[in-house]
């Protein structure tokens, strides 16, 4: 039986308290919910969304190139399709992914048989932490245009940029806030504080995020060890070496910053092998737990 009181998933707990709504494992727990992610795009778009259908953490196969799979994509009573992407990482919200993005659910939507025009009308919206486009603005539609008029080519095509970094005194600058918060109680908007509260105070709602976290642990694990078997030695020696790099970069922060938290040793376990070797670039830099963090943001 699963316990939530094993010293593992109490480290868990721990991590938990301190996720927001911008970690993108925990926006796509919050946004299961319909109602959540319609107030979410009504924010956005400055007007009611309706949602016929959605899909969390949808994998696109790609066969003659790279899979992809996106946060939440959503169709609406219009039939237009919108991809919504938390990015932490400036590298992950560049330009060419919103592009790639687009070109894959086109390919998805857009069924044998049917017309030229009735393609639907695609948005890919990137919800960062930082200002991607380093402009100073809260938000940034980008649609294709002819230069010679400046007319917009209507091509049923756009990609928004929301920058979470400004948290104005306006709708959409107050759900940048409810993004960077750790408590509920500090939320503006009610429906993402009481699922938000659910999940952080709510037992039952530790409970299911607690076997999420370590579904994602052993998932990790687990494709590792397949990688290991499909594709032999090499494989194998490429996994054991991350797992080596992952526990001497612990060892040697533990040692320099007398320990670490929980939620921080989650973190760099769950890291990429490029984010781990920044933090092995820049370790004789690091003087705190904010300054490893800030490495394995870039």
């Amino acid at each position: 039986m699963f316990s939530i009181f094993s010293a593992v998933h109490n480290d868990y707990l721990f991590a938990i308290s301190k996720l927001r709504l911008i970690d993108d494992d925990f926006m796509n727990v919050v946004f299961k919910d319909k109602n959540c992610l319609e107030l979410l795009l009504s924010l956005i778009f400055n007007e009611h969304i309706e949602i016929v259908s959605y899909e969390n953490q949808y994998p696109f196969k790609n066969l003659h190139g790279r899979d992809i799979q996106i946060d939440v994509l959503v169709k609406t009573e219009d039939h237009h399709y919108i991809n919504v992407e938390i990015q932490r990482q400036n590298q992950g919200a560049i330009p060419q992914r919103a592009r790639y993005h687009q070109s894959l659910i086109d390919s998805y939507v857009f069924k044998e048989g049917n017309r030229w025009k009735e393609i639907p009308s695609v948005t890919v919206i990137f919800i960062t932490e930082n200002d991607i486009l380093k402009k100073g603005l809260p938000i940034y539609h980008i649609n294709r245009t002819i230069e010679e008029t400046g007319d917009k080519f209507k091509d049923g095509t756009e990609i928004i940029y929301v920058n979470a970094s400004i948290q104005e005194e306006s709708h959409l600058g107050r759900l940048m806030h409810d993004f960077m918060c750790e408590k509920a109680e500090n939320m503006y908007y009610e429906v993402l504080r009481n699922r938000v509260k659910y999940y952080k105070e709510n037992q039952e709602g530790r409970r299911e995020m607690c076997e999420i976290m370590d579904n994602i642990r052993n998932k990790g694990r687990d494709e590792g060890r397949i990688e290991g078997l499909a594709e032999g030695e090499l494989k194998g020696k490429t996994i054991g070496k991350l797992e080596e790099k992952i526990y001497t970069l612990l060892q040697q922060l533990k040692q320099k910053l007398g320990g670490l938290t929980p939620e921080l040793e989650f973190k760099i376990q769950t890291s990429t092998y490029d984010q781990l070797e920044q933090l092995t670039i820049h370790i004789f830099d690091v003087e705190n737990e904010e300054d490893i963090m800030k490495v394995l943001a870039c």
